[in-house]
């Protein structure tokens, strides 16, 4: 994945086993897929379907490991010791990576899921840990990290040679460059033309460094949102 920071790209979360599953409306929207590894969502099966999928569209792959909770959608921290997460993702990481050798496939970055995505943008050792991984399975990954935060992953980029991908969140409320805490008002945007809007102001943004625009494939507006964007 050679220079993927240079524009704004569009990610979304894909392979959650969603009912009704939205992938394949979804993938020839976007730029890039997280794709969940069985860590909050996922199995073998759609695993390999997200991945093909994928290549079908011409997406970038990425994996998009979790804590293991897919009964809160890995939205629950976990207190683990520096071995307990490095296995935790290192497991889910390289389980994935097999998968997208055996059917072809490159794997380009890693998102974190949920709380770990969380943790790691406020604990420095889960930010090391996830680095600690890349390094075990392929220094060439790219890691994607919350932008608004580069005081937290500057020496990242200064002292290791991982390329971070600076992601905002299209149909998330922001306070200033915080992201609205799950469960507050106005944290998820229901709205499709406000997705769009917020979407197209982030396009524009120059107080902070932006690399991609992430929508969520569990929100009904976004996907609606992504619709009208491919049609604009």
């Amino acid at each position: 994945m050679q220079h993927l920071a240079s524009k704004k790209l569009i990610n979304c979360d894909l392979g959650e086993c969603l009912t009704p599953n939205p992938d394949t409306h979804i993938m020839p929207l976007i730029d890039m897929a997280n794709i969940a590894c069985g860590g909050h969502a996922g199995n073998d099966k759609s695993m390999v379907q997200t991945i093909q999928l994928a290549m079908q569209n011409s997406v970038t792959i990425g994996v998009h490991p979790s804590y293991l909770d897919k009964e809160n959608f890995g939205r629950l921290s976990y207190d683990l010791n520096k071995n307990e997460l490095f296995d935790l993702i290192y497991n889910q990481v390289l389980h994935f990576q097999h998968l997208c050798t055996e059917h072809g496939a490159q794997l380009n970055y890693i998102k974190p899921h949920g709380a770990l995505y969380h943790d790691m943008t406020h604990k420095q050792f889960v930010l090391h840990t996830m680095c600690d991984v890349i390094k075990a399975i392929n220094q060439n990954l790219s890691l994607v990290v919350q932008a608004g935060n580069e005081n937290h992953f500057k020496h990242i980029e200064t002292n290791t040679k991982i390329q971070l991908l600076h992601e905002v969140f299209a149909d998330r409320g922001y306070h200033s460059t915080h992201i609205i805490p799950r469960g507050e008002k106005g944290a998820v945007l229901d709205n499709a033309h406000a997705i769009v809007k917020q979407y197209q102001d982030f396009l524009f943004k120059k107080s902070f460094k932006i690399d991609i625009i992430c929508f969520h494939s569990d929100n009904i507006a976004s996907i609606e949102a992504l619709k009208i964007l491919k049609n604009a």
